[in-house]
């Protein structure tokens, strides 16, 4: 095989080459001067790379045992290369055995390496000597390098995924679309629809291609099919900088209303925990009423959520729901725009006005939205809910004139404070154990389960973000969990090492650090715990207390 074409070849064969790297290199020092030579090999018999003893090396190109070289049975007949690849199992070819009289002289083991994630055969490993004692040896070395190059391969698989993982996650999922994001063989990474079969988008949607482990991790191929089968949809290619390593798939989401199965749950709101369930019990109490209601807390805390869950679980839920983002809000939205055509669906039959951040509506379009509203009021044809969602105190942007207090009296009828996760440490299991069972991502199997030391590291966690800190974590490991259980190694940075990240650890953060370390290894046990920290138990209480954890129950 001349120059140019090998290289094209291995750089078909480039993640079989990187995975093989480590164990090529260290089996070449350890066969030098051993007698025996190292062969890699594609899943056509053609050698890629070779190492080891360079007397044996020297000996092997007389026979085409070199780079370029080609090995399958029908090129050459019986020989271990071209035998492992035929059967996809481990075989020695020794003397008389080769079907070539030119190579009789050689004893060769051969062990396939098969991709972890497709099962298809990429390549091989091969120990080939003149000496039919280094074939005895030679056999279980191969087997044992092929598993530490599948190993490897796994490694680079997790690592792509967790790539892909992040490109979506940086690049942000449009609310107005499904998206599928899948790695270089067309299996699913991540997806935003529900529906199960071959039909992912459910009656009527189109049919979304099998994977393709054919086209051996060519994304461009892979792309192209992609395209093929879905014309209307949009196919980016994702790249990590140097090679493609997956695609996400844009569906557009024309005239299907959202399915009552994904309206969020009331009742699972409440379940999450005490504080929750009496306000969710409020909130309901209100808005059965036709109050307008206010619900206040920091960004993140599910305020969106609850505000749907409402909606879906009260007297208007057969009605239309609409959202505006006030930050959004200009004189055109208002005067025949999307927010006038918002409020009028809402005014031909009534249904519930959700109105994120109204504090951030512009001073001079604040008179606008006012107008909407007493015109929803009056002239809807059935009875509208508002609900207003803000991260700050409207009072406050009142006292500060840039609130008008027409605006702020219509939307503050009765106000329910929803605290940040901070504030509610304790609902953290719950809290979790919900996210991972509704995660879209569960195609490894069951939902995750986390370890007591991980859960007590969740609950140390400050959670800034709040719950969709939360969400965007438990997706995360559910997409890129194999084993499907969660230890602190697998938990975020700062979270696993129980301060933010960004900022050097404190006296409060190492303390902070040990003592949960303590409670892990005890396994929650207080009086262990305190004996392996050398303090009392009471002490124990007092800076569990101290630093916002939860105290572990048996």
């Amino acid at each position: 095989m001349a120059g140019n074409e090998l290289n094209e070849l291995r750089g078909r064969n480039a993640r079989l080459r990187q995975a093989a790297q480590a164990a090529v290199r260290r089996t070449g020092y350890m066969l030098d001067d051993a007698g025996a030579m190292l062969l890699l090999a594609d899943r056509s018999g053609v050698i890629l790379d070779a190492t080891g003893d360079s007397r044996i090396r020297a000996r092997g190109e007389e026979n085409h045992l070199h780079p370029g070289g080609r090995w399958d049975e029908a090129a050459i007949g019986t020989n271990a290369i071209g035998t492992a690849l035929h059967l996809a199992k481990p075989a020695t070819i020794s003397g008389v055995e080769h079907f070539c009289e030119a190579i009789q002289r050689w004893s060769c083991a051969a062990a396939p390496i098969s991709d972890p994630r497709t099962g298809r055969v990429l390549g091989l490993i091969n120990i080939s000597s003149p000496s039919t004692d280094t074939l005895r040896r030679g056999a279980a070395f191969s087997v044992s390098l092929a598993l530490q190059i599948e190993e490897a391969l796994r490694s680079i698989g997790l690592q792509e995924h967790q790539r892909l993982v992040d490109h979506l996650l940086s690049r942000g999922v449009g609310r107005g679309d499904e998206v599928m994001l899948l790695n270089r063989h067309g299996q699913q990474v991540w997806s935003s629809l529900r529906d199960a079969g071959p039909d992912a988008r459910g009656s009527g949607g189109p049919v979304l291609p099998d994977p393709a482990p054919e086209l051996d991790g060519d994304v461009g191929q892979l792309a192209e099919r992609m395209r093929a089968a879905l014309p209307d949809a949009g196919v980016d290619i994702v790249s990590d900088g140097k090679d493609p390593i997956g695609l996400i798939v844009t569906l557009a989401r024309v005239g299907r209303r959202r399915p009552a199965s994904d309206a969020p749950d009331l009742a699972a709101i409440a379940g999450t925990g005490a504080a929750m369930a009496g306000i969710c019990a409020e909130a309901q109490r209100i808005v059965e009423a036709g109050v307008a209601l206010l619900l206040k807390g920091p960004t993140g805390c599910g305020k969106e959520t609850l505000a749907r869950a409402l909606h879906a679980d009260g007297p208007l839920s057969d009605l239309p729901l609409e959202a505006l983002d006030c930050s959004l809000l200009d004189d055109l939205a208002l005067r025949g725009g999307a927010a006038t055509d918002a409020v009028l669906r809402l005014t031909e039959r009534g249904g519930t006005l959700i109105l994120d951040e109204p504090a951030e509506t512009p001073a001079a379009v604040q008179p606008l939205l006012v107008q909407s509203l007493t015109q929803l009021a009056r002239g809807a044809e059935g009875r509208v809910q508002v609900i207003s969602l803000s991260s700050v105190p409207l009072s406050e942007r009142l006292g500060e004139g840039r609130l008008r207090p027409d605006l702020y009296f219509r939307l503050s009828g009765a106000v329910v404070h929803l605290p940040g996760l901070a504030e509610r440490r304790e609902d953290l299991p719950a809290l979790v154990a919900h996210l991972a069972a509704h995660c879209p991502e569960r195609r490894h199997g069951g939902a995750l389960r986390f370890t007591p030391a991980a859960m007590l590291r969740l609950q140390a966690h400050d959670w800034p973000g709040n719950l969709r800190e939360l969400r965007n974590m438990v997706e995360r490991l559910s997409a890129t969990s194999f084993s499907r259980l969660i230890d602190v190694a697998d938990l975020p940075p700062a979270i696993a090492q129980g301060r933010r990240a960004g900022r050097e650890p404190t006296l409060r953060d190492r303390e902070r650090a040990e003592i949960l370390d303590a409670l892990a290894e005890c396994g929650g046990n207080m009086t262990g715990t305190a004996r392996r920290l050398g303090i009392s138990r009471s002490t124990l209480y007092l800076k569990l207390e101290q630093y916002g954890v939860p105290r572990g129950r048996r």
